[in-house]
């Protein structure tokens, strides 16, 4: 089916929604598409394929929001077993704080402590959506 290209119908379009921005190569892949479909420029374009999408006149297989509600939850998953790990982690350097405790324990435990840091700390960046 041929997309419809929107004639001017005397209704402007005022209300904006943005800026969008796109990498250099998304950029030109959006030019590219505009000019296929016959339009004469990018904001026009896009707004119709926004419109159509939202509207129900065609659908798309956009991973974007469910694929960040799923990296969501599944970051929240990791942050609690992690915290679990941790207190835990806690609970033996608590124990092994004695004078009893030989010196290459406490330096295990400071790797490992170094080590849950990092890994949260990762969990905590934003995710890419292009690297699925």
């Amino acid at each position: 089916m041929q997309p419809t290209i929107r004639r001017f119908t005397g209704t402007k379009r005022d209300e904006r929604v943005g800026p969008l921005r796109f990498t250099a190569d998304q950029f030109s892949l959006l030019q590219d598409a505009t000019v296929q479909h016959g339009y004469k420029g990018d904001s026009g374009f896009a707004a119709d394929v926004v419109l159509a999408f939202v509207t129900g006149r065609f659908t798309a297989n956009l991973p974007l929001s469910e694929d960040r509600r799923r990296t969501h939850h599944f970051r929240a998953q990791v942050l609690r077993q992690l915290n679990r790990i941790g207190v835990n982690v806690n609970q033996v350097a608590r124990a092994l704080n004695s004078d009893r405790t030989p010196p290459d324990v406490r330096e295990r435990l400071g790797e490992l402590h170094h080590l849950l840091s990092l890994i949260a700390e990762a969990l905590r960046e934003p995710a890419d959506p292009t690297e699925v």
